[in-house]
């Protein structure tokens, strides 16, 4: 993908690795229990995360939506059989609605940085790319899902019943993914972004680390 070449040469304090069969997205923190998510199954493109991250300070500056703020801790891009893809994956210690609608923001404000960055590529075109996100975290208790079930009959239209909302749909339906497009995107309501600076949609994907485990490998066969 020479794009990723033209983004290491614009940005060379950034490293962009090339990962041949396996790619590991890690959670750097001393107290996370969930520690790394490994791919497989494609050769890959990692993008150092914290070019996103940097990028906080000058939406800070400008005074800008907070959806800016906020960085996930993966983004890899392969090709499988003619297809480009881009995954975003937020590794999470606890199971909490909070958390979950927070990782899935943290992902939207991922995907619109480095979005922006890669159009100033000679050959990059988002339109090109399926987008998904992943959020990886350990088993909810039991007692978590009776909670979420009397959230959703908040009022319509809160954020505290679309965090509920969306944390149903994802994590507790048979598939365990939800579509999302723009308008769903409760910090995004209000924000002029052209077509080209966001999403046309994202498939988002819950992904449970076995109890007592710190990790977990999954195939990009089973997520294209």
């Amino acid at each position: 993908m020479p794009f990723c070449d033209d983004l290491k040469v614009l940005f060379p304090k950034y490293s962009m690795e090339y990962c041949k069969e396996t790619v590991s997205v890690k959670e750097n923190s001393s107290t996370a229990k969930v520690k790394e998510l490994i791919w497989f199954n494609s050769d890959f493109h990692k993008i150092d995360s914290t070019i996103v991250k940097d990028m906080k300070s000058f939406f800070e500056k400008a005074q800008s939506s907070d959806i800016f703020y906020l960085d996930c801790d993966g983004i890899v891009i392969f090709e499988k059989e003619g297809k480009k893809y881009m995954f975003f994956s937020e590794l999470k210690s606890t199971f909490d609605k909070s958390d979950i609608f927070h990782a899935k923001d943290q992902i939207i404000s991922s995907y619109i940085k480095i979005n922006m960055l890669m159009h100033l590529l000679r050959c990059y075109n988002c339109d090109d790319f399926v987008i998904k996100g992943f959020i990886v975290c350990l088993p909810p208790k039991q007692e978590f899902l009776r909670d979420l079930y009397r959230q959703q009959f908040l009022k319509p239209g809160s954020r505290y019943q679309a965090d509920a909302e969306f944390t149903l749909n994802l994590c507790y339906y048979k598939d365990k993914k939800t579509t999302l497009v723009p308008t769903d995107c409760f910090k995004l309501k209000g924000l002029p972004l052209g077509s080209t600076g966001i999403f046309r949609k994202m498939e988002f994907h819950y992904v449970e680390v076995p109890e007592g485990a710190s990790s977990i490998t999954l195939d990009v066969e089973k997520y294209i």
